[in-house]
């Protein structure tokens, strides 16, 4: 409800600009057309004025006043064969060519007058509607958080009711535990995903990069994950090279590694596959995260790693999340020197996330 005022608040916006426009348009065009119909009314006026100059001519000239005395009074005359006094052509070019000037002057003018106009209103409709799309997306993570909060929280009420009302029996209570810490780390995910958005904003606690094995972060956040892909029956499968040892922040990789896990698991199709290969070329480790899940347009590609941005689609509640995972891969890949991008055939067809690193050292075969 209130992004659907504010977005109606921001078309209100939209379209009062380009009311502004249309007028300040009109403005231009009248401003034009008036100073036409001037410039001609003044050459009408002039060419009448050397009209009567010529006849005042050929009247003196007729009561023997000489050519030489009034030549010089009525410079723009002259006279012809058959002694008749007329306006020279050149003083009428000369009118012409005055009225081209200012008209091509006005046009100019008003030219980039209407060219700044019209930037001016493109930069402003664009921040509107970027002001728009973000507030969007930020009301549309204030739901997201209040409906990833209320689900853990509502599920950690219930197992601790349970084990408060009753005393279940070792195998109950066990799981019962196991669900409370899943429900736990989830939280926690969330909160740090949070966290980390800000302090990378700001800069704030950025580490400076060194070797990470990458092997060995995989294998960590696999096994962190891998609750998570057993309870939707996703096999997580892997083919990292023990050699590859890559320039970056430990924490970083290991925060880019379990969002694109987390975000594969969560996309794969139920007893789907999540898998995750990565090879070295030209300096660089590539490592791709792909998985059989639903996948995504192209049109979407280019914004999933915006900042509180979500894919709207058939299953937007399965996927859920804050719109803050890709976004924090961007960042922390951009911090070691890295590059992120994702791929999808179409919606239902699965995706690949490919993250590029620079290597430590050539690796060893």
């Amino acid at each position: 409800m209130r992004v659907a005022r504010r977005l109606k608040f921001t078309r209100s916006r939209q379209v009062g600009f380009l009311i502004l426009l249309a007028v300040c348009i009109a403005q231009l065009a009248y401003w034009l057309a008036d100073e036409a119909a001037y410039t001609a009314a003044t050459r009408t006026q002039l060419r009448a004025a050397y009209r009567v100059d010529a006849e005042a001519a050929q009247v003196m000239l007729g009561e023997g006043s000489r050519w030489s005395t009034l030549s010089a009074t009525y410079p723009d005359l002259m006279i012809g064969a058959d002694s008749i006094v007329s306006v020279k052509p050149s003083a009428l070019a000369a009118l012409d060519a005055q009225r081209f000037h200012r008209l091509n002057r006005y046009v100019w003018e008003g030219g980039f007058f209407l060219t700044v106009l019209l930037g001016a209103m493109a930069v402003v409709y664009r921040a509107l509607r970027d002001e728009a799309a973000l507030r969007a997306r930020q009301e549309h993570f204030l739901d997201a958080v209040s409906h990833e909060l209320k689900s853990p929280l509502a599920s950690l009420r219930l197992s601790a009711e349970t084990l408060a009302l009753r005393d279940p029996p070792p195998e109950r209570r066990a799981e019962l535990i196991q669900r409370m810490l899943a429900d736990l780390r989830r939280l926690e995910r969330m909160d740090s995903n949070v966290l980390d958005a800000t302090r990378l904003e700001t800069g704030d606690g950025v580490e400076a990069a060194g070797a990470v094995p990458v092997a060995e972060a995989v294998a960590d956040v696999v096994a962190e994950v891998l609750e998570q892909a057993n309870e939707a029956s996703v096999a997580i499968a892997t083919d990292i090279p023990e050699s590859l040892v890559i320039v970056a922040d430990d924490e970083r990789v290991r925060t880019v590694l379990r969002n694109l896990l987390h975000n594969a698991v969560r996309a794969a199709s139920r007893g789907g596959h999540v898998a995750l290969h990565a090879v070295a070329a030209d300096g660089r480790m590539r490592l791709e995260v792909r998985d059989d899940g639903i996948g995504f347009s192209s049109e979407a590609a280019s914004q999933l790693f915006t900042k509180f941005y979500r894919i709207e689609g058939n299953e937007p509640a399965r996927m859920g999340g804050t719109g803050l995972g890709l976004y924090l891969v961007r960042k922390c890949v951009e911090l070691d020197a890295g590059t992120v991008v994702a791929a999808s055939p179409g919606p239902g067809q699965g995706a690949a996330f490919i993250v590029t690193w620079p290597l430590a050292a050539a690796p060893t075969i």
